[in-house]
């Protein structure tokens, strides 16, 4: 068994979570090799919004030991790390773009003796004639669009987050993509507003959140400012508690969330199935949304999904070294 090591990094503007992998190379019958990549180690940091441009000490500081252990090993990065918040700002690849596209598209750095890799994110002109972005998502796609060589030619992808992205993904390639600012406004409103008193913390209420997706599935456009105060004057009424007024305020936004993206990434289109990557927590209230409007949801393992995607992103670097 043949075993080779890096570094993978996802470095996003709120989290760094940096990942010591290992590439196993078995053989599984006479001339045929698979090859499988594992997290032998994690290193948790700052996100680049709270960094004040000292990204490359932060990096070594946190991977110290283990170059120190195993040499000057490859390190590939994704996310805002490679925007003009970040690292080092590299450009967009344009969409439609597939996995093959996406693991090349990298800006490499040499620092410190070491060869860094940080992927360059994608871009498109979005249904309301805006330019749209997303770094760090195109790496789960790229870990997850293989594993479709057999499912529907067009499929929705949603990845949870401070910033939502939407993508479409037609015939292997990510085709577009919407972004929601669902995220951050949530986070904004509960911890600035007066609309949220008391943190939801881990008392996520089922009940409460789907009474939010249920008045979000009949407002007309424009309705939901005048929406978003009832989280408040429900309370003064007596018909929400502290507590399950933040599940309301996100139920209210995730059901908002879904119908108008899925409205500007396929409009018209008939969809029944929506692929979720994201955190546990996030991807059940969306599945849980999607459901009351008769679309059904599988959720994927978003660290198993993001290895795979780091694994293409380096085996394409060593064909790269090999031409």
């Amino acid at each position: 068994m043949a075993e080779s090591v890096f570094i993978a990094g996802d470095w996003g503007s709120t989290h760094l979570r940096l990942y010591l992998c290992c590439l196993n190379s078995i053989e599984i019958t006479s001339g045929t090799a698979s090859e499988t990549a594992e997290i032998i180690a994690i290193r948790n940091g700052p996100g680049c919004s709270k960094i004040d441009n000292d990204f490359e000490q932060i990096f070594f500081d946190l991977v110290a030991d283990w170059i120190e252990q195993y040499g000057p090993v490859p390190v590939i990065l994704s996310g805002a790390v490679g925007s003009n918040i970040g690292w080092h700002t590299v450009p967009y690849l344009d969409c439609p773009a597939g996995p093959d596209q996406i693991a090349r598209a990298t800006t490499k750095l040499h620092v410190r003796g070491l060869d860094l890799w940080i992927l360059s994110g994608l871009k498109t002109l979005n249904a309301l004639q805006t330019p749209d972005i997303m770094r760090g998502e195109e790496l789960q796609l790229l870990g997850w669009m293989p594993t479709q060589s057999k499912q529907a030619s067009e499929q929705i992808v949603m990845l949870p987050g401070t910033h939502n992205k939407w993508a479409l993904v037609k015939d292997g390639q990510v085709d577009s993509f919407v972004t929601a600012f669902t995220g951050e406004l949530y986070s904004l409103l509960e911890q600035q507003s007066m609309l949220i008193t008391q943190p939801m913390a881990e008392n996520f209420s089922d009940k409460f959140f789907m009474q939010g997706v249920e008045l979000a599935k009949t407002l007309q456009p424009g309705q939901l400012l005048n929406a978003l105060f009832g989280t408040r004057s429900r309370q003064i009424a007596a018909e929400l508690t502290a507590e399950d007024a933040a599940s309301y305020l996100s139920g209210l936004l995730v059901a908002s969330d879904i119908i108008g993206s899925m409205a500007l990434l396929n409009p018209g289109a008939q969809i029944t199935q929506v692929v979720i990557i994201g955190n546990q927590m996030l991807s059940y209230a969306y599945q849980l949304a999607l459901s009351s409007l008769g679309i059904a949801a599988k959720i994927c393992d978003p660290a198993q999904i993001a290895v795979a995607g780091y694994q293409a992103v380096y085996q394409s670097l060593d064909r790269d070294r090999d031409q």
